[in-house]
């Protein structure tokens, strides 16, 4: 007699044959014949029959009764059987259902290349130590009831299409029975592209395209052009666009092409080609941190176009929209103002941010604020610019000490925290939703430069680039040391400048796309970046370098006070002193000064923690946090 449960596998049995009164070294054969009830194949060999029995499964619950005549003979075709020959062997194979029973699965299908979701199983018997098999291997499973699991299948688990086999283990009643769960092929789909706008006349990028039905023969299409691709996933591909493609203003239509699809080709989306911002939206001016703008002329005033004290120790000011933008330091707590770019009265605020220091910046109609206290999580805050009213809020669970501003660029506003290592957030601007994280080496003070296609931070010995859109690491470079603390890095001319040495803004320059090491540079601050030249304060000395040369075309050292970050706008480098001079001159050139102004405090010598000080230039005006106050002075009446 054997048995097995419905879940089990098909049983053998085995039969062992003798046969006396045989003289030495005679041969015989045997031979069986059987019915086929629940058995499904004999074999013998040499004494032994082996009954297979069929797939519990495809019998379901019963008692099988069979019956096996078996014969020993001398001669092959068994004309002449031994003495008692046949023998009539009976078996019985009993069928039982598990004691474990699934019922059904809530979803029983899922489109391949999907998101992970929560897998509910029905059925019976079921206890806390219950596992749910997905193909045989354990889920994170949850003990709902004797009559419902749940189970965490993840994203990797339908990445292609086929058929996925459900069933639980349980350590008391045993296997289950198993059903099927589908996954179906993705039809070809465009869901998104990143970037979303670029600057008329920039660099090469690479375009990340999301959907769904990708596959290695799928292209993406630049105005029903193909460029060159690279299959990252089903849900993901990659393209390079050549600088010719945004040469001028205007917008592209994107598509992916699949041959192999019955779509074709998918419906476009636009990608809108800009000139280039006349705006400062971030710490040293643009989400690149390169510290420049161009106005269509530049003149310089007898003095200021006004200077409005607001109470409190004031950040670098973001301007746009006819509104200037500071955060400011009272008290131990922060406040966020608008103020109107013309004459400086307040538009609205001051807005209380909360306690600890705040910085901020700007993408599309939205403030984005950061704030925090050593110790405590950050809490990242959306305004809209027109009126001040918060829009969201958003707590960044996970670390413990935030020093890094913000930086919103195309959809998503980024910054670092630390505390326990080290985390990089991506926030959706519209809804405040963290869109990704990645972890990295220590996490503090390094506000992110943002790209067409790369997020990058630097941490002492850590240099990293990752693709916005998705946080996938696109290249990352260790030179060997650990420490805490790291420094706002800058991307200009297709470089990293990376401030990736233990302390301060001395550092690396690494290629943007690739991630290949450059040479070396030394700074006391972020640099600021025409397309020919660098301008680095280097030991309380500014100095001009040729960027195709890295020869030092001059240098200047004011009162011999220079401090916080230079900024250029057109051909002009403007630099502060902690004397309270500000100093403006032709790059191109170098020193004597060609505008000189006493500001009514020091200038902010503080660009690497919260709350971070600096100059700002933007529509025509530049605007100096220096002191308590933030004076503005008007560079061009039609930038």
């Amino acid at each position: 007699m054997v048995s097995a449960t419905i879940a089990q596998s098909a049983p053998t049995a085995i039969v062992q044959v003798t046969a006396s009164g045989l003289q030495s070294g005679q041969t015989v054969y045997l031979n069986a014949t059987f019915s086929e009830h629940g058995i499904a194949s004999l074999s013998a060999i040499q004494g032994t029959i082996t009954i297979q029995f069929k797939s519990p499964a495809s019998l379901g619950a019963g008692t099988y009764n069979d019956s096996i005549e078996i014969s020993v003979c001398y001669d092959q075709a068994c004309t002449q059987q031994v003495t008692n020959s046949p023998q009539a062997v009976s078996a019985q194979y009993t069928v039982t259902n598990t004691a474990v029973q699934l019922s059904s699965l809530s979803p029983s299908s899922a489109v391949a290349s999907g998101a992970a979701f929560t897998l509910t199983v029905n059925g019976t018997n079921f206890t806390a130590q219950s596992t749910v098999l997905w193909n045989g291997s354990a889920r994170t499973t949850t003990f709902v009831s004797a009559t419902q699991l749940t189970a965490q299948i993840t994203a990797a688990d339908i990445a292609t299409a086929g058929t996925a086999q459900v069933s639980v283990n349980d350590l008391v009643n045993g296997p289950s029975n198993s059903l099927p769960f589908t996954i179906s092929a993705a039809q070809l789909g465009l869901t998104s592209i990143s970037p979303t706008n670029v600057t008329a006349a920039g660099p090469a990028f690479m375009l990340t395209v999301l959907g769904t039905g990708f596959s290695a023969t799928s292209v993406v299409m630049w105005n029903g052009a193909a460029l060159p691709t690279t299959f990252i996933a089903a849900s993901e591909l990659v393209a390079a666009v050549p600088a010719a493609d945004i040469a001028a203003v205007g917008s592209a239509s994107i598509a992916v092409h699949d041959p192999n699809s019955t779509v074709g080709t998918t419906a476009p989306q636009t990608l809108t080609i800009s000139a280039a911002s006349k705006d400062a939206v971030a710490f040293q001016i643009n989400p690149a941190h390169s510290g420049s703008v161009n106005f269509a002329s530049v003149s310089f005033p007898a003095g200021s176009a006004w200077s409005v004290d607001v109470g409190g120790t004031p950040s670098y000011a973001l301007i746009v929209q006819g509104k200037v933008i500071v955060t400011m330091s009272i008290g131990g707590s922060s406040q966020l103002i608008a103020l109107d770019q013309k004459t400086g009265a307040t538009v609205w605020g001051p807005v209380a941010i909360g306690a600890g220091s705040a910085n901020a910046a700007y993408d599309s109609g939205k403030v984005f604020v950061i704030s925090s206290q050593i110790g405590n999580a950050a809490t990242m805050e959306a305004f809209d610019l027109q009126t001040g009213s918060q829009l969201w809020s958003t707590l960044l669970a996970g670390q413990y000490a935030f020093s890094a501003a913000p930086t919103a660029a195309d959809g998503l506003v980024y910054t670092g925290g630390a505390g326990s290592g080290g985390t990089l957030y991506a926030l959706d601007e519209s809804t405040g939703a963290i869109v990704w994280t990645q972890t990295v080496q220590n996490g503090d003070n390094s506000t992110p430069a943002v790209t067409a296609d790369g997020v990058y931070v630097t941490y002492p010995c850590w240099t990293y680039d990752f693709r916005p859109a998705t946080g996938e690491s696109i290249w990352n470079n260790n030179t060997g040391c650990e420490g805490g603390g790291g420094a706002t890095p800058v991307v200009a001319n297709q470089l990293v400048y990376s401030p990736n040495t233990v302390s301060g803004y001395n550092g690396t320059t690494y290629n943007a796309e690739t991630g290949a090491l450059g040479g070396n540079y030394s700074a006391d601050s972020p640099p600021a970046f025409t397309t020919s030249i660098g301008y680095f304060l280097q030991s309380g000395t500014l100095r001009g370098i040729t960027l195709s040369n890295s020869t030092v075309k001059w240098s200047f050292a004011g009162d011999g006070m220079l401090a916080g970050a230079p900024i250029a706008v057109n051909q002009y480098v403007f630099i502060g002193s902690q004397s309270g001079n500000l100093y403006a001159f032709d790059g191109t050139v170098g020193p004597p000064a060609t505008w000189t102004v006493k500001l009514p405090a020091a200038v902010g010598a503080n660009v690497s923690v919260l709350q971070f000080s600096g100059l700002a230039a933007g529509d025509g005006l530049l605007v100096v946090p220096a002191g308590t106050k933030v004076t503005a002075y008007l560079l061009s009446a039609n930038p």
